[in-house]
């Protein structure tokens, strides 16, 4: 009877068990990475140019990706990025400077110490769903060490069209936009950056001839 009784038990658990539904699949998981970069034409600056962590809304900067429709902001079912993406924006960018090879060196922000930054705030990363397209906008400064004076600031946009509603040709949009705008950011930090050496070598040279 005893026996019997133990038999029923695990039986009705079983039975339980079988009822449960079965976990969603995990998400497939996109790299954000800056790919293969060609050096930039251009004379080399003499400097390290560090690159902060950037800044903007949360929905836009995390793990996920952004499909906007209309007003309302969605996601890229079932997919998300290999980390979060100010932090994927910020590697790719300093990759971007590092292999353009106009500065001496690029960095994260509190690596090193530089005498340029580039400080911005992502104001769109998103696939827009009505032109499907992604699009890459920020609001880039670059600051000058000591005291971080802002010497130049530029809107930089980027966008790359979007095939279909595949999470693959989702991920390789958004990556080929934000490709597109830290080829830009790096060709502006360097151009700025050009135009404040020669204005401090300028203004040498007029002090040594006083």
């Amino acid at each position: 009877m005893k026996r019997a009784l133990i038999l029923v038990a695990a039986l009705s658990l079983g039975g339980c068990i079988s009822l449960l539904p079965k976990p969603p699949p995990p998400p497939r998981t996109f790299m954000l990475d800056a790919g293969d970069i060609a050096p930039a034409q251009g004379q080399p600056i003499d400097a390290v140019i560090a690159v902060a962590q950037p800044t903007g809304e949360r929905a836009l900067l995390g793990s996920d990706m952004v499909w906007s429709t209309g007003s309302e902001v969605a996601y890229v079912g079932h997919a998300q990025w290999s980390a979060h993406a100010d932090d994927a924006l910020q590697a790719l960018l300093v990759q971007t400077l590092s292999r353009q090879h106009r500065f001496h060196a690029a960095t994260r922000t509190g690596e090193t110490s530089a005498q340029y930054e580039v400080r911005w705030e992502v104001l769109n990363f998103q696939v827009d769903n009505a032109s499907m397209t992604a699009h890459f906008r920020a609001d880039v400064k670059l600051t000058q060490a000591p005291g971080r004076q802002v010497i130049a600031q530029e809107i930089i946009e980027a966008s790359a069209p979007v095939a279909d509603r595949s999470q693959t040709n989702a991920a390789a949009a958004l990556t080929q936009a934000a490709r597109d705008g830290a080829a830009r950011i790096a060709l502006f930090a360097a151009d700025a950056a050009m135009q404040a050496e020669a204005a401090r070598a300028e203004q040498a040279s007029q002090a040594q001839a006083r």
